[in-house]
C-alpha cells in the first residue's frame, strides 16, 4: 500500500482469478462457449494491469471500445484477439490494421473503407458483422443485408468474415422484448446462410453481454462478451445475481481522513449549505471529491465505511473533498481510513448500492473511478 498519497484504488488481483475461474466454470456445461473480456475504459476503471492478469491466466479475447483503447492494449503487451466493438471513424482505419484488431462492422460505408485500406495495404483482417436488431445504435438493420452484399463481404482476398454478431438492449429488465432480439438475430442468421450459402458454424455468433449472460443461460452462443461480471459487479442494482455465481468484487476505493472538526447545530456544510446540522456535530473531511470520479449527485445521499461503521455524507461533495458525520463513531482520529467502496469489518459499500444513491447504474460508477491513478494490485 502506498501511504504517500491519501487516497488509492486496491485491485484484488485474486478475486478477479476467481470470477474468471467460475465464468469458465459456468460456461464449460456448453462444451464450446467462450469468453470474450470486455475491457473498455480502462477494463472499467480497473486499469489495463488486470487485462495483463487476465491474459496471463488465459484470456486470448478482449473486446474494447475504440481503436485507441486497442492500440493502448497492444503497446501493454496484450496479444490475443481484439474485437473492436463500437465502430471507427475515416481516420482510425489504419489503425485497426497496424494493430491487428478485428472490427465489427456496422454499415457497407464502413465495409467500403475497411476494403480500400485492404487493397492499399494488401494486409489481411478479421471482422465480424453486427446486426441492430433493437438497439437502435451500431449494426445494420436487417432489410439493409441484400444477396449483393451479404455475397461480397463472404467472398473477399483480405477481409475475412469470422462472426456475426447483436447486442441486447434491455437483457437486465426485459425478457420479452431481449427474446425478440434473439429471435431477430437468429432469423437474420438463417437468411444469411440461404443467401450466401456459407454455413453458420463456421462463424462466431454471439449477442450476450454480462446481463445477458447472467439471465439468459440459453442465448450464450458461441462467445460471451463478459465486463462488469467478470469485476464482480452486477449489471443491475441487485447484487444478488452475482452473489449466486460466487462473483466478488475486485474493485476498493479507500482514502484517509485528512481534518477532523466539531460544529454546533445550525451550522450550514458545503457549498450553498445544503446541510444544516440539526445538533452539535463531528465532521471529518476526507479528500475524494468529483475530481476523483465521486459523482457530485451523491452529495447528502452516499455514506462511507470508517471504523466498520457508515458515516453520512453531509453537504455538496466539492471537487476534491467531502465531509462526513462520525459524531456517533467513537475515536475517529486522523488518518484513519475510509472506504468509499469496500467491505469494512462485517460492513460493505458495494458499486451497486452507490449507483442506487446516485440514480444510475453501477457500470458508471466503475467507471468514474478511472481518474483515480493510485492504483495498488493485492
Amino acid at each position: 500500500m502506498n501511504t504517500d498519497y491519501p487516497l488509492w484504488m486496491e485491485i484484488h488481483s485474486q478475486h478477479l482469478h476467481e470470477n474468471y475461474t467460475r465464468l469458465r466454470q459456468s460456461l464449460a456445461h456448453s462444451g464450446h462457449t467462450q469468453i470474450i473480456g470486455v475491457v473498455k475504459a480502462e477494463a472499467y476503471g480497473h486499469g489495463l494491469e488486470c487485462v495483463r492478469l487476465l491474459q496471463g491466466w488465459g484470456l486470448d479475447r478482449f473486446g474494447v471500445a475504440s481503436v485507441q483503447e486497442g492500440e493502448a492494449l497492444r503497446q501493454f503487451g496484450i496479444t490475443g484477439k481484439i474485437y473492436l466493438l463500437g465502430g471507427f471513424i475515416d481516420e482510425e482505419v489504419q489503425g485497426i490494421f497496424r494493430n491487428n484488431l478485428i472490427p465489427a462492422l456496422s454499415s457497407q460505408y464502413e465495409w467500403e473503407q475497411l476494403e480500400s485500406a485492404a487493397g492499399q495495404l494488401k494486409q489481411s483482417i478479421d471482422f465480424h458483422l453486427k446486426i441492430d436488431t433493437g438497439m437502435g445504435r451500431m449494426g445494420f438493420l436487417p432489410a439493409e443485408l441484400d444477396s449483393f452484399f451479404l455475397n461480397q463481404i463472404t467472398h473477399h482476398p483480405y477481409l475475412n468474415l469470422k462472426g456475426i454478431m447483436t447486442h441486447f438492449a434491455s437483457s437486465e429488465n426485459d425478457p420479452v422484448y431481449t427474446q425478440m432480439q434473439f429471435e431477430l438475430f437468429q432469423k437474420t442468421l438463417n437468411r444469411f446462410t440461404e443467401i450466401t450459402g456459407t454455413s453458420i458454424n463456421s462463424l462466431e455468433k454471439h449477442c450476450c453481454n454480462s446481463a445477458g449472460f447472467l439471465f439468459f443461460p440459453t442465448y450464450h452462443e458461441d462467445l460471451v462478451r463478459l465486463g462488469i461480471a467478470m469485476f464482480g459487479v452486477s449489471p443491475t442494482h441487485d447484487p444478488k445475481v452475482v452473489y449466486q455465481q460466487g462473483l466478488q468484487p475486485v474493485m476498493q476505493i479507500k482514502s484517509r481522513v485528512k481534518h477532523l472538526k466539531d460544529l454546533p447545530s445550525g451550522y450550514c456544510i458545503g457549498y450553498g449549505g445544503t446541510y444544516i446540522t440539526q445538533r452539535s456535530t463531528r465532521v471529518a473531511i476526507i479528500p475524494i471529491g468529483y475530481a476523483q470520479g465521486l459523482l457530485r449527485c451523491l452529495s447528502n445521499r452516499m455514506e462511507v465505511l470508517i471504523r466498520g461503521r457508515r458515516a453520512k455524507n453531509l453537504g455538496i461533495i466539492s471537487m476534491d473533498q467531502m465531509m462526513v458525520d462520525v459524531t456517533d463513531i467513537p475515536g475517529v482520529i486522523r488518518g484513519d481510513v475510509a472506504t468509499i467502496l469496500g467491505p469494512d469489518g462485517s460492513d460493505e459499500i458495494r458499486a451497486e448500492q452507490i449507483a442506487t444513491w446516485a440514480g444510475t447504474i453501477p457500470h458508471e460508477i466503475l467507471c468514474s473511478f478511472v481518474r483515480i491513478k493510485n492504483r495498488i494490485i493485492v
